[in-house]
């Protein structure tokens, strides 16, 4: 079975993690790439979703890429979209600027537009993430909104709920339209559904049956049949906790800054079983002979991230490790290995239980029951626990249970 992205009009992009780090190959990058045109969405007209949640969502066109956003913070004028909408595949560099456009008649094609530049992104395949955030800039035309619509975030999703896709896919030629089906499965931090995802559709809004944001129509997911045809399998979009996630490693908290929840005290609930924290490092750094990342601490001593999953669950990226040499690394004393942020979901390989990370210095608390995980985080839970090799394992430390 093969995964291949959703791509935009005429080619699709690709590539880098965070803003600085390329780490894709383009080998890997142009086998995501052929999908473009396989597939023409079905047409289907708007059934029961307010003008207003349709206005929130956004036409997006980045140098000659095309594909579809949504309005989450009215009053900065944030947009979600796929990074891939925004990045171009040539040069590995975000557009310079971009094209937002607003529905305003009941033709549902854009009339509205303004420029757009990009406030963060990442790309990277190894952690599945393919988010871009836009900010709205000035209106290209005379006319514009007194206000921007927007859409709620519901982190809560469940298999078998119903689920409808606005979108601008490639096929429409420009106009907006809506694909309707259920939530098949929640995996990875992906939503798969049967609601039709096509060229275009890219960045599209995920919403549930009271029109909130759920996630992001990202790819399409296939199998080659013996006959050598094709047969579309699922539709994925990208779990909106899922970039929430992301953004919490610019600061705890930090997607408060771009969303708005429709359930923020739900949400936010299981910060009532950790202790947020830092690793009070002075600086993060690496030897040229070795990947090993190491926080550079005030007191002389040094600890090591241990894998690069346990660095991303603190950072975004690695703009800002910088290199040096071993004899001055070698003057900071080696005191620890890092465990996960307070917060992460983990396990390890041979014992099924699933811990909360509860404390900077790698307290567990172990979350009893697979209802009181629903609870806290949502049916797709699972999909956002992080495995810690055993090996790892002795640098936590148990404490008491959720009950």
């Amino acid at each position: 079975m093969k995964i291949k992205s959703l791509k935009i009009r005429p080619s699709c992009l690709a590539g880098k993690q965070a803003k600085f780090d390329l780490r894709n190959s383009i080998a890997s990058l142009v086998a995501l790439c052929t999908i473009a045109g396989l597939f023409n969405a079905p047409i289907a007209l708007a059934e029961n979703i307010p003008f207003n949640i349709r206005q929130a969502v956004v036409r997006v066109e980045c140098g000659n890429r095309q594909g579809s956003g949504v309005v989450v913070n009215p009053t900065e004028g944030y947009v979600l979209t796929n990074a891939h909408v925004l990045l171009d595949l040539d040069t590995f560099l975000p557009a310079s600027s971009c094209t937002i456009g607003f529905v305003y008649g009941d033709n549902y094609m854009p009339t509205i537009f303004y420029a757009a530049g990009w406030e963060r992104y990442v790309f990277d395949e190894s952690l599945n993430q393919d988010f871009a955030i836009l900010n709205i800039n000035a209106p290209e035309q005379t006319e514009h909104l007194d206000s921007f619509p927007y859409l709620r975030t519901d982190e809560f999703s469940e298999t078998g709920d119903p689920l409808s896709i606005i979108a601008y896919p490639s096929s429409a030629k420009g106009q907006q339209v809506v694909t309707s089906g259920t939530i098949n499965d929640l995996e990875l931090g992906m939503i798969k559904t049967d609601a039709v995802i096509s060229s275009g559709s890219s960045g599209g809004a995920g919403v549930d049956k009271d029109n909130n944001l759920i996630g992001l129509a990202e790819r399409i997911m296939y199998q080659d049949n013996e006959d050598g045809t094709e047969e579309v399998v699922d539709y994925e979009l990208v779990d909106i906790r899922a970039i929430l996630t992301w953004l919490d490693t610019f600061g705890d908290n930090k997607h408060d800054m771009y969303i708005i929840h429709a359930n923020a005290d739900r949400y936010h609930s299981p910060a009532t079983l950790f202790t947020p924290g830092n690793l009070q490092c002075t600086m993060l750094a690496k030897s040229a002979e070795s990947d090993s990342v190491f926080c550079l601490r005030s007191d002389g001593t040094r600890r090591v991230f241990p894998s690069s999953a346990v660095y991303h669950t603190w950072f975004s990226d690695f703009s800002g490790v910088v290199t040096v040499s071993s004899s001055e690394l070698a003057q900071y004393r080696l005191s620890s290995n890092i465990t996960m942020k307070p917060g992460t979901l983990i396990k390890i390989q041979t014992d099924p239980k699933v811990y909360i990370v509860s404390t900077v210095d790698g307290s567990l608390r172990w979350i009893k029951t697979e209802s009181k995980a629903t609870e806290l985080y949502g049916q797709g839970w699972a999909g956002f626990v992080k495995d810690v090799p055993d090996t790892f394992f002795i640098n936590y430390k148990l404490g008491y249970p959720v009950e």
